[in-house]
This record gives C-alpha cells, structure tokens and sequence, in this order.
C-alpha cells in the first residue's frame, strides 16, 4: 500500500503552520429536528451505496468481501510504512467547508497512516463508536498480517444495526485481531448499555448509554528517514465515517498518557467482554501536568443526575481565576450544550471578568437558550443549502503564557456525563494549543450569532444521536 500526502485536505493550512482563515457564507440553523433528521439521511445515501457495493462481494450472505479475505500462504504480509515524524509528533487535524465532498477524507486517511506505520510486534488500540471507511478495515488487516496486535472496541451498534453490522462483520473477519463489541447480545436486538454502562432511567437519562469514545494507542510506528516513535496517542472528534462536519484531530507522543489511555481502553475491552458493569467508571488519570479525565460519573448520594456534582468540567469552570490584571479567556466549542450546571458557570465566569466565546452545532437545549440570553453564542448546523454543524468537542482556557486544552469525545449532555464511556484529555501548556487556538477563531468566525426566540418555548431532546 502506498502512503498518501500527509496533508490531505483543502484550505486554509491549519495545524502547526496555521494562517487566519476567511469567512464564509453565513448559515441559517433549521430546528433540530430537521438537523437529525438530515444527519440520517446522508448516513441512509452512504450506507445504500455501500450496500450495493458489498452485497455482490458477499458479504451480507454470510461470505467475505475482497478486503477482508484471509491472506493466502503465498501472499507476503504488507509492509509498514514510515510516517513522516510530523504526524505523530504535535500534529493537528481540522476540516474546512472546502472539503465538503468528504469532511472526513483528512482524518481517516491521518487515522489509516499511523496504522500503516505500525511497527511489526506494536500493539494498536483502538476505539471505533460508528465507523463505515473501508480504508480503515483493510489497513487493520495489513497490520494484524504484518504482526501488529491489533484490538478494537466498538459500541454495541455496529453489532446489531443493519447498516453497522457489514463493518463489523469486516473487522471480525481479519484473522488474529481481537473485537470487542460492547453489549453483543444474541437476540440481535437494539443493545441496552455501553461497555461499562448500563444505567437508563427517565429524563434525561432515558436514552441507552453508548460506548462514544474515539481514540488509538499505537506503541510503536516506523518514521520516515529511519527510527521509531513510540507510545502514540490519536484523540479526535471524529467518528471514521462520512458525517459531514467540522471536526479536528490530534496525535502526540507522550508515554503517561500512552499508558493513561491504554490502561482505559484495556477497562473497556474487559467490561465490554466480560458483560460486567461500573455506572460510576470515571477516573481521573495524572500524567505530569497532564490529565485524562473518564466516564460515565454517577453524581452524589441524594442528588439528582441534573447535578453539578461530580462534573469536572462544571468544576473546572468552576475554579478558573478571571480577575486581577490578567484577563483569562475561556474558549468552548461543543456539539452539544445541554448541562445546566456548565451553563451556569460559563455565565459566572464571564461575571468574574474571563471573556467567554461559545461555538455549538445543536440548538436544542434550553440551557443554551439562557446561555445564549447571557452572552453571545455562535452556531454552525445543517441547513437546506448545505451548511455544517460544529461537531467538535474542545475547550481553551488561557491566562497570560498559561493555557489548558481539552479534547475528547465528550459533548456537554448529561448523557455523556452519567452514562456514556467518554475520555476528556487535558494538556497543560502544549504546543499544540496553539492550532487549536485558531481553528476556534476560524470556527468563532465562520458561525452565525445565535439568539433564541423569545416567543418559542425551550426545545426538549432525548438524545437521539450521540455522535
């Protein structure tokens, strides 16, 4: 297989030589409604194309499709290809408009690199919620042939789903890779819980947890020019699909929180393998000035799931020193915005003195609404022409030379804070702060200002997607 340009998207260059972006057309935000109901339809398009594709491969009748056929004895194990150094050291990913055809070309063809880099004897770990990049599946396959020890954990709805279950079917299919699907009842019914959770209940918990993370240990790759980077950690957005988008990624090598994040994927292999359930998993992991910050956190005795209790990033709003004559700014972009008590402290801290800059992609929420009544929010979703919501899940908190970023899979719903297996990294005074730091001027930017009526009532959502 030959390796791809390690930038694959159009646009203005961000990451590590990021310049300022234009603006673009603004964008007019239908309800949510129309929001999820779009999403499903550009997922029904993928996957019926991809249904014709793979049903006269097979196989939906129980055979294997060209990619994931055994390699026969004669047939060499692919070689790894070298990656070059600037892709597993500091290196971010973020989507324009301009990649509109395929918002997650750049990321999946990032994602299938470092796997073609692993190094024969490496162990790769990987999370995968919803994936649908045939990519993706043939370099695990090269990978496992080469002699990487190759495991991943998907949620219970790539198992049962019609539309996930080719993939999944795919993935088991490599020999010698380990697959662990979280809730993988015989019935073939809808799964009931995560890997670790299975708490359900009424509002707002009554939608099924989900196993949302989206990350990728490797313990080895190959570099181009010779050598070796060890203890490689993916984190994105983004799921390895084709959900048109904005998203970002990054990829560093750190060995704490290599560790971090393997000891917490190993958790979610054993819970999603065992059946055994932890409703109050989260842990918070050190790694130097580092953390790691995991899910679902059962709030305290006597209080309700509502609570501020046991939410960190409630908490570390919370603590965040604004006053005196340094002006800390707090940037967040989040999918969604539901919780009440992070809405509550975004709205203290801009009181204190922080500057506060909010970018979602779901108006839904009616603690948005009183956001939104408090201070200016800017929002990104689908529209009839076209637009893109903001899916990206990152927060900046900066006071002079001083900055924290945070990144993850974790959406602020009380879904991901009580029920769902979710990771939150922090950086303390990273490098790569920075990038990020611009591509939420691009995003502050590129989104629309947003007030709610003042006639419509506040917008219910069960969390029907959680992406």
């Amino acid at each position: 297989m030959t390796a791809p340009a390690p930038c694959s998207y159009k646009g203005p260059p961000f990451g590590v030589t990021a310049t300022s972006p234009g603006h673009l057309p603004e964008l007019s935000v239908p309800p949510v409604r129309q929001q999820l109901g779009q999403r499903r339809e550009s997922v029904r398009r993928f996957n019926k194309s991809f249904l014709v594709a793979v049903v006269s491969a097979g196989l939906l009748a129980g055979s294997l499709p060209a990619f994931a056929a055994p390699i026969g004895p004669s047939a060499p194990a692919a070689a790894a290809v070298p990656v070059l150094p600037s892709e597993v050291r500091d290196y971010t990913w973020f989507n324009t408009k301009q990649d509109a055809a395929d918002m997650h070309k750049g990321v999946a063809e990032h994602v299938r690199r470092l796997i073609d880099a692993a190094s024969p004897g490496a162990t790769l770990s990987l999370t995968l919620y919803y994936f649908s990049r045939l990519e993706i599946v043939e370099a695990l396959r090269n990978a496992a042939a080469r002699g990487v020890r190759v495991r991943v954990v998907v949620d219970g709805w790539m198992v049962h789903d019609p539309k996930g279950v080719p993939f999944y079917k795919a993935l088991k299919a490599i020999p010698s890779i380990r697959v662990v699907g979280c809730d993988p009842r015989g019935s073939g019914g809808e799964p009931v819980r995560a890997c670790m959770s299975n708490r359900m209940g009424s509002a707002p918990l009554s939608e099924r947890p989900v196993m949302h993370d989206k990350f990728m240990t490797i313990s080895s790759v190959q570099l181009a020019g010779g050598g070796t980077a060890n203890d490689v950690l993916y984190v994105s957005s983004a799921n390895l699909d084709y959900y048109a988008a904005y998203e970002s990624a990054l990829t560093i090598t750190h060995a704490g929180l290599y560790k971090d994040y393997l000891a917490y994927f190993e958790d979610l292999m054993r819970h999603g393998s065992l059946g055994s359930v932890n409703n109050n998993y989260g842990k918070t992991f050190r790694a130097s000035e580092h953390r790691v910050y995991t899910f679902p956190r059962k709030e305290a005795a006597g209080r309700g799931p509502r609570s501020a209790t046991n939410d960190p990033v409630a908490e570390i709003l919370r603590r965040t020193p604004c006053g005196s004559s340094v002006r800390t700014q707090v940037d967040l972009a989040n999918f969604r915005i539901q919780r009440r008590a992070v809405v509550n402290e975004l709205i203290a801290a801009q009181a204190r003195g922080c500057k506060v800059r909010v970018v979602t992609g779901d108006d839904a929420f009616a603690a948005l609404k009183t956001l939104a009544r408090a201070m200016p929010v800017r929002l990104c979703g689908h529209t009839e022409a076209g637009g893109m919501p903001v899916h990206e899940k990152f927060m900046i908190l900066r006071r002079g030379t001083q900055s924290t970023l945070y990144v993850g899979s974790h959406n602020l719903t009380y879904r991901a804070l009580r029920q769902n297996d979710e990771a939150i990294l922090a950086l303390r005074n990273h490098a790569i702060a920075g990038p990020y730091k611009k591509r939420f001027d691009y995003l502050h930017a590129e989104c629309n200002p947003w007030k709610p009526s003042p006639n419509v009532a506040p917008a219910t959502n069960t969390e029907i997607v959680s992406s």
